[in-house]
């Protein structure tokens, strides 16, 4: 599987470290929901993503994704008895550039904006999944890097 911390001469800010398993978990569910998108939340401790937690996309499409609000809090109270606070999102882009949609943006813009990260996996080229950090911004995506301990 291959994929890096961030495109070949980008000099952006990292906004997330985590362990190339938590990397290779978003990477493995947007395969395996294919050609859904995938969607999960983020845990983090001490700065770092510490927990990834899959979601069911409750649309059950390839161009969007939304989680249940009971499964949101189901997931919450997971991360929080694991002694995670939320870090942010991960979903799929099954046959687009690993990049939010405009639409990606208006969902998330109103309640998770900075401090949140959002990961998108692009897995329109399965033997090559692109893998890319934002934070919406307003209406706008921007990008950073992230940084894998190991």
């Amino acid at each position: 599987m291959a994929f890096g911390p961030h495109r070949e001469g980008a000099t952006m800010a990292v906004v997330a470290r985590l362990r190339r398993a938590h990397l290779q978990a978003m990477v493995e569910h947007a395969l395996r929901e294919a050609p859904i998108e995938c969607c999960g939340m983020l845990g983090k401790r001490d700065g770092v993503i510490a927990g990834v937690y899959p979601a069911k996309n409750a649309e059950a499409s390839p161009f969007r994704f939304s989680i249940d609000a009971r499964e949101q809090l189901r997931i919450e109270a997971e991360m929080e008895a694991a002694g995670h606070e939320l870090a942010g999102f991960y979903h799929s882009h099954t046959g687009s550039e690993a990049r939010p949609s405009p639409t990606d943006i208006r969902m998330m813009a109103p309640l998770f904006g900075p401090p949140y990260v959002h990961f998108v996996i692009g897995v329109a080229d399965r033997e090559q999944p692109e893998v890319r950090v934002f934070t919406i911004e307003g209406d706008r995506a921007v990008e950073h890097e992230y940084e894998l301990l190991d």
